[in-house]
């Protein structure tokens, strides 16, 4: 749904050298390795899924209702569901446009596939589209 292991910021890379490699120059020197291998791309897309980067929640606390936004969140049209999810990964490019980017309706509509296929519900709140990135200021 996202692409989680190109989009690693320096911090979680850092993350990933300290816990596992022991080198955090690794990835900061050659950003690409994430690319070329799959169990560093996986262990990096699942730690930046799970790991909050304040101001933002994680992925996984916006998904499953873990996350209860502030007063401001709520100004910036962000609610836990699907949608803040793609704000977390991507707010920036694909959040807060009307209509809906065509690659931000894909990836809803492949969400609610997924959903189908495993037999759950893709709740409320799928997209971003009234949505403000976390950085913006919203009053």
């Amino acid at each position: 749904l996202h692409s989680f292991p190109t989009r690693r910021s320096s911090r979680s890379k850092q993350w990933y050298q300290r816990r596992v490699r022991g080198d955090k120059m690794i990835l900061l020197n050659d950003p690409d390795r994430v690319k070329k291998d799959g169990e560093l791309a996986f262990v990096s897309a699942l730690w930046f899924w799970m790991t909050p980067q304040s101001p933002k929640p994680s992925c996984h606390d916006a998904l499953v209702g873990n996350w209860v936004p502030t007063e401001k969140d709520l100004k910036c049209g962000r609610k836990p569901g699907f949608g803040v999810t793609i704000n977390i990964v991507n707010g920036g490019v694909e959040c807060n446009h009307k209509p809906m980017k065509s690659k931000t309706f894909h990836r809803v509509e492949t969400y609610k596939l997924f959903c189908k296929k495993l037999g759950t519900t893709p709740g409320a709140n799928l997209n971003c589209e009234t949505q403000q990135q976390f950085a913006a200021f919203c009053g």
